[in-house]
């Protein structure tokens, strides 16, 4: 009778359950806010023009490049929404990407009506009062970075 090594098949199992777990984690550059900056401010012509069709209500794409249209969320200050990636396992997962404020005020991620907190030069945090949360910085006049964490 062949004895079966349990190390080796243990160390795979291991490596099985580990690696899709590292790559979860893993945040790419556009999920950074360096990375959207570079990505809004190298396609900013094109990105106004998307937000422009998207607020007269004649959006056609839903993608533009490396990220999701998301389109207009409505309130006082409408917002053209694009995601740009996230990571993470629900419940614990956190959405990152950008957006053009018509009226060049900062958000909420999808213009929910939380009050945001001053959090530095051109940052602003918010929260729902539980443990979901998020912060936005300003790239230019109308367009912010986001980050949302649920």
């Amino acid at each position: 009778m062949m004895k079966v090594k349990k190390v080796p098949i243990l160390l795979v199992l291991l490596c099985a359950l580990l690696i899709p777990a590292l790559l979860l984690m893993t945040v790419r550059s556009g999920d950074h806010p360096a990375g959207i900056e570079r990505f809004v401010a190298a396609n900013q012509a094109a990105l106004e023009e998307i937000a422009a069709d998207c607020l007269r209500g004649s959006q056609t794409a839903a993608r533009y490049k490396s990220v999701e249209i998301e389109g207009v969320f409505p309130g006082e200050h409408r917002i053209v929404q694009f995601f740009s990636g996230g990571f993470g396992l629900a419940p614990a997962s956190t959405y990152c990407g950008f957006y053009y404020s018509e009226d060049g005020v900062p958000a909420a991620y999808q213009n929910v009506d939380v009050p945001l907190t001053p959090a530095g030069e051109g940052e602003w945090r918010w929260s729902d009062g539980t443990d979901n949360g998020g912060m936005t910085r300003r790239i230019t006049e109308h367009w912010f970075s986001y980050r949302a964490w649920f």
